[in-house]
């Protein structure tokens, strides 16, 4: 009888010996737990904001830019944690690299939403051109990466293209990051933006799912509408006027500044900032056919709600 005692007190004394505390090891807990307890750490403040201008099918300097922007790894993988990306348009035409460009925004789109972060997109006139059949700057090399001329406007039908549908889900006209910076392909005018973000992105959805890419005011050529306006960029009604244009805009979409692509400063390759840095040209040239400039815009939020913006060149950045 004594035996099973026996056995029975030398294993409560060890139980209570590996109970004690060991001060020189910790507890190594199993995968999924680390996991667990990874995901819920506070989420850092919000991230930068990064924006890049016109990349017309050229793959090996939009890969150049992102990895400039810190956005993307060596590997070409999202690496931007919790920023925003945004690109003003026209990733199409005069290039070679069409497909590959759009599947590289689709995948970051994707891996940055995981990471908490967040990629835009915003129509150029090169998009809703190639949407509507315009196909006069399409190169022969793009055409045959589709696999021919037919394949390539079944790939753009938004209805049953894999691309027409990838851009008609992703894309929008403009695009307003935290209220406080506007992002548009060509400049924003005042009468546009009077209507308010949301209806300007209605109104080019409404159109480019009819197919009225001719006819509807918020694409039509000839119009100062937010595709094809040059107008602040070119001062084409001197600076003063330029910069009240610019400060009705703010005014009707509450923001700080506005941001455009699609006026090329391929002479400079630096980013245009003009009306004390309240409207911005991020197209600087950046696909070798506008001589291969690369540079991207970042916009940190500061502790008192204002923000500080940078040119993010290859040299280093620059406050804008």
């Amino acid at each position: 009888m004594l035996r099973p005692i026996l056995i029975l007190a030398l294993l409560a004394l060890l139980t209570l010996y590996f109970r004690q505390p060991r001060t020189n090891s910790l507890p190594v807990l199993p995968k999924a737990v680390k996991s667990s307890v990874k995901q819920q750490q506070p989420p850092p403040r919000n991230g930068r904001t990064v924006a890049v201008g016109d990349l017309h099918s050229d793959l090996a300097q939009t890969l150049a830019v992102l990895r400039l922007a810190n956005v993307i790894d060596t590997d070409s993988n999202w690496s931007g944690g919790h920023d925003t990306l945004v690109q003003t348009g026209d990733i199409v035409d005069r290039g070679p690299d069409t497909i590959a460009i759009y599947n590289l925004f689709d995948k970051l789109r994707k891996q940055a939403k995981d990471a908490g972060g967040k990629v835009v997109n915003v129509y150029g006139n090169h998009e809703v051109m190639n949407l509507g059949g315009d196909l006069r700057y399409v190169t022969e090399e793009d055409y045959v990466s589709f696999g021919g001329r037919m394949k390539r406007k079944e790939a753009w039908d938004v209805k049953t293209g894999w691309l027409g549908k990838q851009i008609y889900d992703n894309f929008n006209i403009t695009h307003i990051q935290n209220g406080h910076t506007v992002f548009s392909h060509g400049d924003m005018e005042p009468e546009w933006a009077r209507l308010g973000a949301e209806t300007l992105n209605l109104l080019s959805r409404e159109a480019i799912w009819k197919g009225d890419f001719r006819h509807a005011p918020i694409f039509q050529g000839t119009g100062k509408c937010p595709i094809w306006s040059r107008s602040h960029a070119t001062q084409e009604d001197g600076m003063e006027e330029t910069c009240k244009s610019v400060d009705a805009v703010k005014k009707a979409l509450g923001v700080n500044r506005l941001i455009s692509g699609h006026t090329p400063q391929y002479r400079t390759g630096k980013i245009l900032s003009i009306c004390n840095g309240g409207y911005m040209v991020i197209d600087v040239g950046i696909s070798k056919y506008y001589g291969g400039h690369l540079a991207a815009l970042e916009i940190i939020e500061n502790d008192d709600g204002t923000q500080s913006v940078y040119a993010l060149y290859p040299g280093g950045k620059r406050l804008v």
